[in-house]
């Protein structure tokens, strides 16, 4: 398959963005991780929308993604229901497990942590009111940028073609991750805000 150098041109600055963001955030020092952990909480408190949603989605924190910790501790005390992507083996498609303070974790296959459980007693994607994206960087036009997997995008779609209600989707992470501009990819599902260690990003509804 050809490409032409424009597509070639954009192919290789998501390259140069991804590892430049990932090189960023996984060279943080340790208190800065923490402190931004627990600044991202304090911001994520102040939404209506994450303080009224019912079923969270969120994610286990792997490659120096900013940590979720001190927001599922909050989650957990206010009666809010977390769950984590659960990998499918198969597919692209994520469904989501309910997790606690106790839940039993081990490393996937990507060496991500996540509980053991049986494909019944997984969500789909449908029964998020709001889901929490990790990113490896974002601009203030909404447009982000992630692991290249295709996990989130993949679901989101599926889910989208068939009729399921969407979660209103949040993509964080740490402020230093913003960049000038990303080129969205016609199959990329835009996300509704972006809220960081230092601010909140709304983006007007497409």
């Amino acid at each position: 398959m050809s490409v032409d150098r424009k597509t070639q041109g954009l192919m290789v600055d998501k390259k140069w963005l991804r590892a430049s963001g990932r090189r960023q955030r996984q060279t943080m020092p340790e208190y800065s991780r923490q402190h931004a952990a627990i600044a991202l909480a304090n911001q994520l408190q102040g939404l209506p929308e994450f303080r009224m949603a019912g079923i969270v989605g969120i994610y286990m924190a792997s490659d120096g993604e900013i940590d979720l910790g001190p927001s599922m501790k909050w989650c957990w005390e206010n009666q809010i229901q977390t769950c984590v992507p659960i990998v499918q083996s198969q597919t692209k498609i994520l469904r989501f497990s309910p997790i606690g303070k106790d839940t039993p974790l081990f490393n996937n296959r990507l060496g991500i942590l996540e509980p053991k459980v049986k494909e019944g007693e997984t969500l789909g994607i449908d029964r998020l009111q709001l889901l929490l994206l990790p990113l490896v960087a974002f601009d203030d036009d909404g447009n982000r940028l992630g692991m290249g997997g295709g996990f989130y995008d993949t679901t989101l779609k599926a889910n989208q073609e068939a009729g399921g209600r969407q979660p209103l989707r949040i993509g964080v992470a740490h402020e230093l991750q913003r960049v000038e501009k990303i080129v969205p990819d016609p199959w990329d599902i835009p996300i509704d805000m972006v809220v960081t260690d230092r601010c909140i990003r709304q983006f007007p509804k497409t």
